[in-house]
This record gives C-alpha cells, sequence and structure tokens, in this order.
C-alpha cells in the first residue's frame, strides 16, 4: 500500500485504483484506511464497480 501510494504520488496521478489485495488485513476497510493516509485518492476496484476512464 505505502509503496504502491509512493509511486502514484512520483508519477503525478490525481488517483489509484487497487486490484490486489493484500491477506494481512482483516477488512478491506483497513487496508484502504492505510492506503488513504498516504494517498487520499485511494480507491479499491472490487468485483461489481464500475469506474469511468
Amino acid at each position: 500500500t505505502a509503496q504502491a501510494a509512493a509511486i502514484a504520488q512520483k508519477a503525478g496521478a490525481q488517483k489509484l485504483l487497487i486490484g490486489h489485495f493484500s491477506s494481512k488485513y482483516e477488512t478491506l476497510d483497513a487496508f484502504l484506511a492505510e492506503t488513504k493516509a498516504a494517498f487520499a485518492q485511494t480507491q479499491l476496484a472490487t468485483e461489481g464497480t464500475t469506474f469511468l476512464i
């Protein structure tokens, strides 16, 4: 999460979309909270979620 956030910041990305979730987190909410702390514009690509690109 921290690495993905750092890469997004370095690249000047407006948003970070993550589709691979570490099993070390008990919930996706915990995963998202940690990532958003490093890169606020983070979203999770979960099944059924659609994004306009």
